[in-house]
């Protein structure tokens, strides 16, 4: 099963964590070990080399943990610098979040969405687009003057053309996004959206 794209890797692992603990419990003997029976040298030893070979595993698996943190953060400021740029080329747009996908076909998905600007949330029919749609994606739409007018009633379904589609980007990275500690690890890491 595939992880959502949309949604940041976790740092933290259930491993990772216990791994650190029983290293941190190891080192914690061996001190102990050695100060109070400097004639146990081998059982200090012992804990000793377990302490630093689960310290390393636990080590590896934060390190790799970040890193796919990192480029996933990197990876997603991007895409958002590559929203805004289509965002700007057109002249009238709107935002939705894909709350749920309810049921794929070939054709189309049936999801739930929210109006960003309005906070309004139903029901749609989503024409099949080229690219891949998870939910928590933001989508970047011309809305449909003939399903959406000003102080009308809102349409109990909403059929969104893939025409009216020009852009998608993660909503979980908004808050990295205005953050300007990561706008220079976006520039370090230049790569296609």
């Amino acid at each position: 099963m595939r992880t959502n794209p949309m949604v940041k890797p976790q740092t933290s692992s259930g491993w990772a964590v216990t791994l650190t603990v029983i290293s941190c419990v190891c080192l914690a003997i061996t001190i102990r070990v050695f100060l109070t029976q400097p004639s146990a040298s081998a059982a200090g030893l012992a804990f000793a080399a377990i302490a630093v070979v689960l310290a390393g595993v636990a080590g590896a698996i934060w390190f790799a943990r970040i890193r796919r943190s990192k480029a996933w953060i990197t990876q997603a400021i991007q895409q958002w610098e590559h929203f805004s740029s289509v965002k700007t080329q057109l002249r009238v747009t709107t935002e939705i979040t894909i709350l749920d996908i309810h049921s794929l076909d070939p054709t189309g998905t049936w999801v739930t969405i929210r109006w960003d600007k309005f906070g309004y949330v139903q029901r749609a029919w989503m024409e099949a687009i080229p690219d891949e749609i998870w939910r928590g994606s933001v989508l970047l739409i011309s809305p449909d003057p003939a399903q959406i007018q000003v102080h009308g009633p809102w349409p109990e379904i909403y059929y969104l053309l893939a025409t009216d589609y020009h852009s998608f980007a993660a909503a979980e990275a908004l808050p990295y996004l205005r953050d300007h500690k990561y706008q220079s690890l976006v520039r370090a890491n230049p790569s296609k959206p």
